[in-house]
């Protein structure tokens, strides 16, 4: 959600899912380190301190300047950068140039380091990269089958609908990170976990429903916002019942009680 109130903030239309894919992947990727090597290790500059931090700043600083500041070209909003000449540049709108920034600096050295611990760790246990690196493979999927579905979208869903494909794609992920944790937790075999291929299930729908315009002159088999509403309402649902069922699971196995008050003894 703090996706969708950053892409508000900085007028960003459809590059709001490209925010939440920024923050999704090291999250994803962090956790993933984390299955192998029990340590959550984050660098002096992190997303979950100095990053949210900077969000909250910018949101401040957006009260003072206004939400047009973020989206006129990046000489304009930066009046300093404007004296060095940039006859071949066009005009950039500031969020473009921040989007990119955070990928250079951000994104790029975390996965890098990501990815390297998680190698030495499987190289001292003689273990296989190949298998580590399969647990990758539904989130990769996940963005892909998303990436697609916009572009083949006859409505645009990635401009005209940023929410609900945030929302959606937003549970979707949350439900292949729990997968992921729970696996952790209950000590299962490293390797690729079909069952967090339950979060991909409706996107090949998806998928043809947007191919379907193409031989329909434009118009898809069912309207695309019923279907991104459908998206939604699959993604959340599969995530909560994940939720739900281990918390039941928890309570059975711990002979507690979940989700109710009990009453108070006389």
């Amino acid at each position: 959600f703090e996706a969708l109130a950053l892409g508000s903030t900085l007028m960003c239309g459809r590059l709001t899912f490209c925010y939440w894919v920024v923050a999704a992947v090291p999250f994803y990727l962090a956790t993933w380190e984390h299955y192998f090597t029990n340590t959550l290790i984050l660098p002096v500059i992190n997303g979950p301190t100095e990053g949210l931090m900077l969000i909250y700043v910018s949101h401040l600083f957006t009260f003072f300047t206004g939400a047009e500041w973020w989206a006129q070209d990046f000489r304009k909003s930066l009046p300093l950068i404007s004296l060095v000449p940039l006859p071949f540049v066009p005009e950039i709108p500031l969020y473009v140039i921040v989007l990119i920034l955070m990928i250079m600096f951000a994104v790029i050295p975390t996965v890098g380091s990501n990815i390297g611990n998680v190698q030495k760790v499987v190289d001292a246990r003689k273990g296989s990269m190949e298998l580590a690196l399969a647990m990758l493979l539904p989130f990769i999927a996940l963005l892909a089958g998303v990436a697609v579905w916009c572009y083949l979208s006859p409505s645009d869903i990635m401009k005209n609908q940023p929410h609900l494909l945030v929302i959606g794609t937003g549970s979707a992920f949350g439900y292949l990170v729990g997968r992921m944790i729970l696996a952790h937790l209950c000590d299962e075999p490293k390797g690729l976990k079909t069952g967090m291929c339950m979060a991909l299930v409706f996107l090949p729908f998806a998928i043809a429903n947007a191919l379907t315009a193409k031989i329909n002159n434009g118009t898809p088999l069912a309207d695309e916002l019923l279907v991104i509403l459908l998206y939604c309402a699959t993604s959340v649902g599969l995530y909560m019942h994940l939720a739900i069922s281990v918390c039941h699971e928890i309570k059975d196995a711990l002979g507690i009680y979940c989700f109710r008050i009990a009453r108070k003894e006389a």
